[in-house]
């Protein structure tokens, strides 16, 4: 289903959580021209930064925004949504872990995280969006927009995408 304009700015840092996933599960990036770290340690650093300056403030907009919207105006969305908020939790827990332990079986947890950030991702796309797309009128879904270009700008997502 082809996303509506108000839920795009969601879907490209959606698309950047899906890159960084990837650079976690393979330990590297498959782009010749990638700036993904080699090392472990490093690539620890680069997803504490990436959750600290873009994850954080989109899981927060999805929980006060699209979150109660979705249990109010989509029909059985409060299973979706407590699973949504749970792996929410889960990411969180894993960041704070890897803040705490930055050195031990990263081969293991950097992986996983990747995984599990992966599926998140999917979900909310295939789940969740689609699910407001076709509940929602079209003032709603714009009105998710208006909502989301009032945010502060933070890490790279903020830019501009120019087709």
């Amino acid at each position: 289903m082809r996303r509506h304009s108000g839920l795009i700015p969601l879907s490209h840092e959606h698309h950047d959580v899906l890159v960084v996933a990837q650079g976690l599960i393979r330990g590297r990036s498959p782009a010749p021209r990638s700036d993904w770290p080699p090392r472990r340690e490093d690539q620890v650093a680069r997803v504490v930064a990436f959750f600290d300056q873009v994850l954080q403030p989109h899981f927060g907009f999805e929980e006060s925004v699209l979150f109660p919207l979705a249990e109010r105006k989509m029909h059985r969305s409060a299973e979706l949504v407590e699973s949504l908020v749970r792996e929410h939790d889960e990411v969180r827990s894993r960041l704070g872990t890897l803040r705490s332990d930055p050195k031990h079986d990263l081969d293991l947890r950097l992986p996983a995280l990747g995984r599990l950030l992966a599926a998140h991702v999917r979900r909310e796309e295939r789940d969740l969006f689609e699910g407001l797309q076709r509940e929602l009128d079209e003032a709603a879904l714009d009105a998710i927009g208006v909502q989301l270009r009032a945010r502060p700008a933070s890490g790279p997502s903020c830019q501009p995408r120019h087709p």
